[in-house]
């Protein structure tokens, strides 16, 4: 098993300190957790379970847990997890979602050097992942609203699409809202396209769920890139 990731990274008024590391071939999987204030507050897991059956040796698990790692540091740079975060101040809560951010490519990673042929460190890959990041308009979906998205209810709620450099909203996004779980095929319960002003208004009913787990997936597509928010879906005691 290899040794893990920790890196501190303030953003706003809130310390993220994220965590990857590798589970290990008997259970091939990399998991970054983030941390604010000592609780759990979103995680990531990739499988490698179809890469480990042929061969993988540590340097290329140790690529994959890097590329995962610095995208979970962009996320929170980009202000992914801030209305997550924003929860912590009235305490713990009852559990931690999933972020929703794109998963490294399963792919053996090229070996990342700096101007003189040396390895460079996590931290200089994290900077220029984020500069990369931060040169590229793309598209960023939020939502505006925070509501509970409870099994066999209606729902309703309010995303924005807008550009992650001029800020400027997109309209005529493609917004759909679909469940997974894991005893049905995923259903989509909403389509509609965003206002002039970026913004949508999302009505719809979360299926009834007797058993398994479930999440909801709104996500937002345009010309210059898709992106996409994960929920769980409670039930209701």
């Amino acid at each position: 098993m290899i040794t893990g990731f920790n890196t501190d990274i303030k953003h706003n008024d809130k310390v993220y300190h994220i965590q990857t590391e590798d589970k290990g071939l008997q259970n091939p999987y990399i998991e970054s957790l983030v941390y604010v204030g000592g609780e759990i507050l979103a995680s990531k897991k990739t499988s490698y379970a179809e890469q480990a059956k042929g061969t993988v040796d540590e340097k290329w698990i140790l690529g994959l847990m890097e590329q995962q790692h610095r995208t979970m540091i962009a996320a929170i740079k980009r202000g992914r997890l801030d209305a997550t975060a924003d929860g912590t101040k009235s305490g713990p809560r009852p559990g931690a979602p999933t972020i929703s951010v794109p998963s490294p490519q399963l792919e053996a990673p090229a070996t990342a050097t700096g101007p003189h042929g040396d390895e460079k460190t996590l931290d200089q890959v994290i900077i220029d992942y984020l500069e990369s990041e931060a040169e590229s308009e793309h598209l960023e979906l939020t939502l505006l609203t925070q509501p509970d998205f409870f099994a066999g209810s209606p729902v309703e709620l309010r995303v924005a699409t807008k550009k992650s450099l001029s800020q400027n909203p997109i309209a005529a996004a493609s917004i759909e809202v679909r469940v997974i779980s894991t005893v049905e095929p995923p259903r989509v319960i909403y389509r509609g396209k965003t206002a002039a002003d970026g913004t949508a208004m999302v009505r719809c009913t979360i299926p009834a769920f007797r058993e398994g787990t479930a999440a909801v997936i709104i996500s937002a597509q345009s010309g210059i890139g898709n992106d996409e928010v994960k929920q769980l879906v409670k039930r209701k005691k």
